[in-house]
């Protein structure tokens, strides 16, 4: 077992050094007078431990676990000052232990022990290959992460942690900065304590998803950090992909559409309503949109206009805004003969228009409409 000491007083690091290899089965591969030295070599060093003194000069080590958490998920904290009232906080940021200076070589030999049998949690890849835990991710009508086979739900510790799962996941395979993510998520805080929540959440996160055991990865970058999901199904990337063709209009095909459309149960993370992810929720709706369209105009063509109009009222209450939906079913409740229906439609119409657009109805449509009331009998389209 491999271990870094930073310490800003020489005789405390000497003396950790020393009772460290008085007890033995610990490597020390680094000792650092400053916790920026430290995490300038902790990627070479790959320790599993950090002792880590807590009143230190520029960074102190509360501060300096969250970097070093950031950049070594792996590694085992533990705490070393002369200061009682900091235990608490230690505890906060995920410390295995805590010692008092100066230290006790008994006390001492403890943390040792602990540190044996603390075993190094595994990476959430090989949890999910050792234990087959599948997963799936719903980001239509509200983002869950569910795994195992009673279909339980990730937890999320609070919004913003939720939210930044939810920014990589849209971005997943791509790097996205830290400042990126700072000016999402808290943009009114200080630089130093919006970074220190930022390193937080990741752990959380992290540590969230190794104790599920789902292949699920949050990867760190240059700058920044990506989100990997290796083979967990998304439901956003499968409906897209078992999208019929375009061009399909046989009668078996119908039932194709019908399945495929009625997967997509929400729009794209539609009960968190994020702002950054309008334009792709506005991409899927018009897919959808288009699509039902489709599916109504083809189930008229083969002579099933009722199972159409079901459809065209579908759409219509998801974009009750559409003069083009309600045009759609006035003219297939005319084609069925249900002037009456004709009529109620019409009349939403104009009431919406006005209260949406503050206008009337479209020329077109009104004059098919007069043309409609004068004949019931007529077919003409504008």
């Amino acid at each position: 077992m491999k271990c870094i000491i930073v310490d800003d007083e020489p005789l405390a690091l000497n003396d950790m050094e020393r009772q460290l290899t008085k007890l033995g089965g610990i490597e020390i591969c680094g000792k650092f007078g400053n916790a920026k030295a430290a995490l300038d070599a902790i990627g070479a060093l790959d320790p599993q431990v950090v002792f880590l003194d807590i009143d230190m000069p520029v960074m102190n080590g509360l501060e300096a676990a969250l970097h070093f958490q950031e950049a070594l998920p792996s590694a085992r904290i533990v705490f070393v000052t002369a200061y009682q009232e900091y235990a608490l906080k230690a505890f906060e940021v995920n410390a295995l232990d805590y010692l008092l200076k100066p230290v006790l070589l008994p006390r001492l030999a403890h943390t040792l022990q602990r540190l044996e049998s603390a075993a190094p949690a595994p990476s959430a890849a090989a949890n999910a290959e050792a234990s087959g835990t599948q997963a799936f991710i719903r980001c239509f009508s509200s983002l869950s992460v569910e795994y195992g086979p009673n279909a339980t739900q990730l937890a999320w510790r609070t919004n913003k942690a939720q939210e930044l799962f939810a920014f990589l996941l849209h971005r997943r395979g791509q790097q996205t900065r830290k400042d990126t993510l700072i000016e999402l998520l808290w943009p009114e805080l200080a630089p130093e304590r919006s970074y220190a929540l930022l390193y937080t959440t990741v752990y959380q996160l992290r540590k969230s998803i190794e104790a599920a055991g789902i292949g699920i990865r949050i990867l760190n970058t240059k700058a920044g950090y990506e989100l990997t999901t290796d083979d967990i199904v998304i439901d956003v990337d499968d409906w897209e992909r078992r999208m019929p063709p375009a061009d399909e209009n046989l009668p078996d095909q119908l039932q194709e559409y019908e399945t495929w459309l009625e997967a997509f149960t929400g729009d794209y993370f539609e009960e968190q309503d994020y702002e950054w992810a309008d334009a792709e929720r506005r991409r899927l709706r018009v897919l959808w949109y288009r699509y039902a369209l489709r599916l109504a105009a083809l189930l008229e063509e083969h002579g099933m206009p009722a199972y159409g109009l079901d459809w065209l009222y579908r759409v219509q209450s998801r974009f009750p805004y559409s003069e083009d939906v309600y045009f759609l079913i006035m003219k297939l409740h005319a084609a069925l003969g249900e002037n009456s229906m004709v009529e109620q439609q019409y009349t939403l119409l104009v009431k919406m228009s006005e209260d949406q657009y503050g206008h009337p109805p479209s020329a077109d449509i009104a004059a098919w409409y007069a043309a409609r009331r004068t004949d019931p009998s007529a077919t003409l389209d504008p």
